[in-house]
């Protein structure tokens, strides 16, 4: 099926986003943990039947009745939206209705059943034909319970012949019963890889058909935890497929895909042009890779939306847009023109990590990127600001499979993680503090690797002109009263490493004359900073994964103090360590100039760590945040 339930299919570049307080990276949304958690919603009943054909085309029924718990729920469930092919796919809503919680039954009328082409194929219709079904329910209030029908024909398989589902059952609303029964021919193989639902097989061969049948109940509502992963790697789930393995399932992808990056005259012509005068092989591949994302626009059709053939790479030109298969089927025929290899690679590009032990399609895989072996470099071209070599970090340690490169065998691999060698911030702040206890400074930040791309992606998000707006409001919630600005040259130059700067006042800092202490100013820095680099830990006990970005962090602050004061005290130096990196600090006073220096190296060998392993990180978090507090004393 195309479009599975609660999906998290988010673009990648919607991924990024400015978070004021930390001006950090916001990955997903997430539901604070709290004892009194309440859920929008209580799943009475989600019936799903699977009914397979010889030639993997399939029917699929599901009934469902949805209790609406709270006006939340109203607003989420009140109109319900499915999304499919119309070239692949018929789809109808067979009944749909509202029980009131006095229990009078209104019918969904046909008039509010709404049938669009998908907003995100408005600028780009032959990319993408899919169309969404919306239901509005009437008289929907909590207490109110809606359900509805639909039936599903998958009229072409994604792959010939085969047969592959996928169903979550996320538990962040409480589920009285649900179920997934599968009807196929007795002689279709089937593999299942299934979490938290007991069942497996009933029936092997009743009439030429066999039956499966995974169900459960009573399944309590759990809240999220910040910074975890996708809530559909904790929730009970299903994956059923007919490929026997990934290296199947990459053959069959490639079968199709492999003639859709022909090296053509055009083709050749444009890489001749791009790469002209450049001699050096990794440069000649890293000005296609540009190329490519910056004339290639972005056309959010996910890996089996629409299908999973790319557009020939001849098309792709011609049009200058496409989704992700087809970004890499234009570079893969680019680099080809210039006699490098490249392969395309399918991987998730939201916060999912799990991988089915079986080889399902579209069980996470939604996204595709671009494997060149000679440099050993991993890209990601629609990323948008990305720069040769940097994968966004919603990418870093995912399993991901490799359809492969020329006729060597597809194979399943394990995409970088970040490292403080690659991925550095390092910013210098310099601050004249005046006899009236106002701060004038400034700072000049470098970003390399995944910092690198995350800088310019916020930028790139803000509105010409918002930059002070931003600032001020970055101030305010670091705990700042102020007013600056940041600058910075151009976003889309990915030759050379990003840095920006900043000039911020401060008024009022901190009372002179003395006696009296003052922590050590942060005003405008980094946008990943030491102080923000454990945000979402929390200090409770977690029962989800912890998301964990690796790399180095270099603060650097120089205030220069008015000839009145005298210092009588400077912050003690500090080493921390832990299991996953390193901290230092230290304060020195030269003249009537203070300079501190802090580093943060973490490292990690996964993109997150276990709840087991959070109590060593936070006493770590503890004691660095100690050290960021620490005042200097003055008169």
């Amino acid at each position: 099926m195309l479009i599975a339930r609660d999906s998290r299919l988010n673009r990648l570049g919607g991924l990024v986003a400015a978070h004021l307080a930390v001006a950090a990276m916001v990955a997903h949304a997430t539901v604070a943990f709290s004892a009194d958690y309440a859920p929008p919603v209580t799943v009475l009943s989600d019936d799903n039947v699977y009914t397979v054909n010889h030639d993997g085309s399939s029917t699929y029924d599901q009934t469902r009745s949805i209790r609406i718990e709270t006006e939340g729920g109203v607003r989420a469930y009140g109109q319900i939206s499915y999304r499919y092919s119309n070239e692949l796919q018929k789809f109808e809503v067979i009944e749909a209705y509202t029980t009131t919680r006095d229990g009078m039954r209104i019918d969904v009328p046909p008039s509010a059943i709404f049938t669009r082409q998908s907003p995100l194929s408005a600028y780009a219709p032959t990319f993408d034909d899919n169309l969404v079904k919306t239901i509005v329910f009437p008289g929907v209030e909590p207490g109110a319970t809606v359900t509805m029908r639909t039936g599903e024909t998958q009229v072409t398989p994604l792959f010939p012949g085969q047969f592959s589902v996928n169903d979550t059952f996320s538990n962040n609303k409480a589920i009285k019963s649900a179920s997934v029964t599968i009807n196929a021919p007795a002689s279709m193989k089937l593999y299942a890889d299934v979490v938290d639902m007991p069942g497996g097989l009933v029936a092997a061969n009743a009439d030429g058909q066999q039956t499966w049948h995974w169900s459960m109940k009573d399944a309590p509502a759990l809240p999220g935890e910040p910074n975890a992963p996708s809530i559909d790697d904790r929730s009970p789930r299903l994956s059923v497929t007919t490929f026997a393995s990934y290296e199947a399932l990459a053959q069959a992808y490639r079968a199709r895909a492999r003639t859709q990056a022909a090296v053509t005259p055009d083709i050749q012509a444009l890489a001749d042009e791009v790469t002209k005068g450049i001699v050096d092989r990794r440069d000649q591949a890293d000005a296609l890779y540009q190329w490519v994302g910056r004339n290639v626009r972005y056309v959010a059709v996910f890996l089996g939306f629409g299908g999973v053939v790319p557009h020939t790479a001849q098309d792709v030109l011609r049009a200058r847009y496409g989704d992700c298969k087809d970004h890499t089927t234009l570079l893969q025929a680019l680099l080809a023109a210039k006699g490098i290899s490249s392969g395309t690679v399918l991987v998730n590009a939201d916060s999912r990590y799990w991988l089915p032990s079986v080889a399902s399609p579209l069980a996470v895989f939604n996204h595709a990127i671009t494997y060149v072996p000679e440099f050993d470099v991993y890209l990601d071209s629609t990323a948008g600001v990305a720069r040769f070599g940097t994968l966004p970090f919603n990418e870093e340690g995912k399993r991901a499979l490799l359809i492969g490169v020329g006729d060597e065998q597809p194979r399943l691999v394990t995409l970088p993680v970040a490292d403080p060698d690659a991925d550095k911030v390092i910013t210098t702040t310099r601050i004249k503090l005046d006899r009236l206890g106002n701060i004038r400074g400034s700072s000049e930040v470098e970003t390399r690797g995944e910092y690198d791309w995350i800088a310019r992606s916020i930028f790139a998000r803000l509105p010409s002109g918002s930059e002070p707006v931003f600032a001020e409001a970055y101030l305010t919630a670091s705990g700042s009263d102020g007013t600056g600005r940041y600058m910075h040259g151009n976003i889309n130059d990915l030759r050379h490493a990003f840095s920006f700067s900043s000039v911020f006042d401060l008024p009022d800092y901190t009372p002179l004359p003395g006696p009296g202490a003052m922590r050590v100013p942060r005003g405008l820095g980094g946008l990943n900073t030491i102080s923000s680099a454990f945000d979402g830990l929390g200090s409770g006990k977690r029962r989800t994964p912890f998301l964990f970005n690796a790399g180095h962090i270099t603060e650097v602050t120089k205030i220069e103090l008015p000839v009145t004061m005298k210092v009588l005290s400077l912050p003690k130096p500090a080493t921390i360590t832990s299991p996953f990196g390193t901290y230092t600090s230290s304060y020195a006073l030269e003249d009537k100039t203070i300079t501190v220096t802090r580093t943060l190296d973490l490292t990690s060998k996964a993109p997150y760590l276990q709840p087991d392993q959070c109590p060593a990180l936070r006493k770590m978090a503890t004691s660095i945040k100690h050290d960021l507090a620490a005042q200097i004393v003055y008169q």
